[in-house]
């Protein structure tokens, strides 16, 4: 049975990756204790000693705001952890499916990005992320970069759970509506990650012409506030007034792009997967909220 190593154990994406690989792989969680990202010098010996014959990484410094205060963490664990995972891939020749962000882009965009349009970072977040997709493409790793963007579930903390919790006490809330992008659940990451595992463990690996950085998101567009909206709608909480304020309104110290929408039409072409549209997505992860 082929081995896949997934690295990190309580994320929102690694949570359900391990729901919809367990059973059909040998599957190796590495949890913190196991693979401390931020132990730079560890990480080729552990990797070694999994003999993987393929490696998952969504696990990331992801606190966007809190990057700003720790830069040299955010750093470590998103770029320099990331250049050891890929040198041990190039190494060994072990593929590996990389998780990046939206935020590696500016967000003056008008239409969807792609994948090769110019990137620009606005903080330390998007930064560092961006520099482990250059680390991974430097050492020519056997790898694919997926983008994704407003990752929300039913698991950890993000958007989804905050506005559910917050509609328990409040009637009314005031929500960014100037930031577009495509909500993205982690349900939907999963399960179209299985199906190009899938496909890479196939083929005994990955062709040369398939690596690269592939945009990795639910389809549509969408803001916050207009967000915050559908997660009400689709949960039956019809008792929380949502008003759009604009971000100069609602200051972070990390700056946000102000459109993020990604073109996925290159991960369609490569591999045949596409995401479902965000609404669709959203509709699923109302469900399984149902049934805890």
């Amino acid at each position: 049975m082929k081995k896949i190593v997934l690295v990190g154990q309580n994320g929102q994406v690694s949570s359900y990756l391990q729901r919809v690989l367990n059973g059909d792989y040998e599957l190796e969680v590495l949890s913190r204790e196991q693979l401390d990202l931020s132990q730079v010098d560890s990480i080729q010996a552990v990797l070694e000693a999994s003999a993987p014959s393929l490696i998952i990484n969504p696990a990331a410094f992801t606190a966007v705001d809190l990057a700003e205060e720790r830069q040299q963490e955010a750093m470590t664990i998103n770029r320099d952890a990331v250049a050891e995972i890929a040198a041990f891939c190039t190494k060994s020749q072990t593929p590996l499916i990389h998780f990046s962000t939206d935020y590696v882009f500016a967000g003056d965009a008008n239409e969807p990005y792609s994948e090769t349009d110019a990137t620009g970072p606005n903080g330390v977040y998007g930064q560092s992320k961006l520099e482990g997709e250059q680390a991974i493409l430097a050492a020519n790793a056997p790898a694919i970069i997926l983008r994704t963007s407003w990752v929300y579930s039913n698991r950890g903390k993000n958007f989804y759970k905050t506005m559910l919790n917050l509609s328990s006490t409040r009637d009314e809330l005031s929500v960014v509506a100037d930031q577009v992008g495509a909500p993205t659940y982690a349900g939907s990451i999963a399960d179209a990650t299985k199906k190009i595992a899938e496909r890479i463990l196939e083929q005994g690996g990955l062709d040369e012409e398939q690596f690269g950085v592939y945009h990795f998101t639910c389809q549509g567009q969408t803001s916050w506030a207009e967000f915050a909206k559908a997660i009400f709608v689709e949960n039956e909480v019809n008792t929380v007034t949502v008003n759009g304020i604009s971000t100069e309104e609602y200051p972070t110290p990390a700056k946000r792009p102000a459109f993020s929408v990604l073109n996925g039409d290159k991960l369609s072409r490569v591999f045949g997967v596409s995401l479902p549209h965000w609404g669709t997505a959203l509709a699923h992860c109302a469900a399984e909220t149902k049934t805890r």
